[in-house]
């Protein structure tokens, strides 16, 4: 039975993922959490890389992507959008800031290789949702609840009950969208800009806009949703 096993395991290929591009296809086998392997190695400066590990990700705050925002909004022109988070250029900043590795090592990274990077970072920043179609995973009457608790201040938080929204006003808004103008962060749609979501979330919680901006950067996503749910917009 041990034998059959074996052979069945060795017949039966790993999962994979394809990214057609066109210059071709690169495929990535799906092996470890967090890194993205090569099909064909990337020569960069005379080095071979076969693989890139993105797990730094898990160490930057809602504040990082803030920052990276409002860079990314002085440069890009396609950071002008709305999901800031799509686009090539952010997904460069990430990965940049993730792996230590000059921003030219991504800049001249081929196309489909590049997909892959990409595609892990979008999963990191928000895990197990879909944002072509705007799915707001689990939600719980507009409780959010963090992927894994959150300490600051001393106390830990599994939770925070976003229900305060629904109190603010339009001078709330216009007091938000007065605090980006004085922190010199440009924008064409507020409610899409990073900061601006941390911003209304301390007024309706009553905590700081460090406790927003310190959560990791995998939180960012549920908490614009939340904050931007159609349920405070009768």
């Amino acid at each position: 039975m041990a034998d059959e096993k074996k052979i069945k395991d060795a017949a039966e290929p790993q999962e994979q993922m394809t990214i057609e591009t066109a210059n071709g296809a690169e495929t990535q086998t799906e092996e470890k959490e967090g890194v993205v392997t090569f099909q064909k190695p990337y020569v960069f400066e005379g080095k071979d890389y076969t693989e890139v590990n993105l797990n730094g990700i898990k160490k930057m705050t809602i504040g990082d992507a803030i920052k990276l925002q409002s860079d990314l909004m002085e440069t890009e022109p396609s950071v002008q959008g709305t999901l800031t988070e799509k686009t090539t250029a952010f997904a460069r900043a990430v990965a940049t800031q993730a792996t230590g590795q000059p921003v030219e090592f991504f800049k001249l990274m081929p196309r489909g290789k590049f997909k892959l990077i990409q595609r892990e970072v979008i999963q990191a920043i928000a895990p197990g949702r879909n944002l072509a179609d705007g799915d707001d995973g689990d939600r719980d009457d507009h409780i959010l609840k963090f992927k894994k608790p959150y300490t600051f201040d001393g106390t830990e938080y599994k939770e925070i009950d976003l229900n305060g929204l629904a109190n603010l006003t339009s001078m709330n808004e216009s007091e938000a969208e007065n605090r980006m103008t004085r922190a010199g962060v440009s924008y064409t749609d507020a409610t899409w800009n990073y900061l601006y979501i941390c911003i209304l979330a301390s007024m309706a919680t009553g905590q700081p806009e460090k406790f927003f901006t310190g959560l990791p950067i995998g939180e960012l996503l549920k908490l614009r949703m939340e904050v931007n749910s159609s349920d405070f917009f009768e």
